[in-house]
């Protein structure tokens, strides 16, 4: 794979993860707004958020140290 198709590739799955993550927020969002716990809702997206950052930080610490 040439790095212009790499790169698309890159471009593509960041799209739909973005796309998964938005569908995510919306449906706690749909689900507070018909009653659903504040709490939990927000908490779940929000521990949603900091796994993904903290995985792509760790990744990087790893690529860096060449581990």
């Amino acid at each position: 794979m040439d790095d212009n198709a790499a790169q698309a590739a890159s471009r593509e799955e960041r799209r739909r993860r973005a796309a998964e993550q938005e569908q995510r927020a919306m449906s706690g969002l749909e689900s507070i707004m018909h009653g659903g716990n504040l709490v939990e809702e927000s908490m779940k997206i929000s521990n949603e958020f900091t796994d993904a950052q903290t995985g792509r930080l760790s990744a990087w610490f790893r690529r860096l140290l060449g581990r």
